[in-house]
C-alpha cells in the first residue's frame, strides 16, 4: 500500500476522532467520559508523525 495514502488515512482518522470527542464532550458536558476518544486521536496522530519522520 502507498505510504502517503496510509499517512493521509491516519491523519484523517486522528482528526475525525478529535472532532467526535469534542462533539460528545459538548453534548454530554463531560470530558472525562470521552477521554478515551481523545487518546485514540492522539495515538493516531503520534503514529502519523512517527511514520512521517521515519520516511523523511
Amino acid at each position: 500500500m502507498n505510504p502517503k495514502l496510509v499517512n493521509s488515512i491516519l491523519l484523517a482518522l486522528a482528526f475525525v476522532a478529535m472532532v467526535i470527542g469534542i462533539h460528545r464532550s459538548i453534548e454530554e458536558s463531560d470530558i472525562g467520559r470521552n477521554y478515551w476518544i481523545f487518546m485514540i486521536g492522539i495515538m493516531l496522530y503520534l503514529v502519523y508523525n512517527y511514520r512521517k519522520r521515519k520516511s523523511a
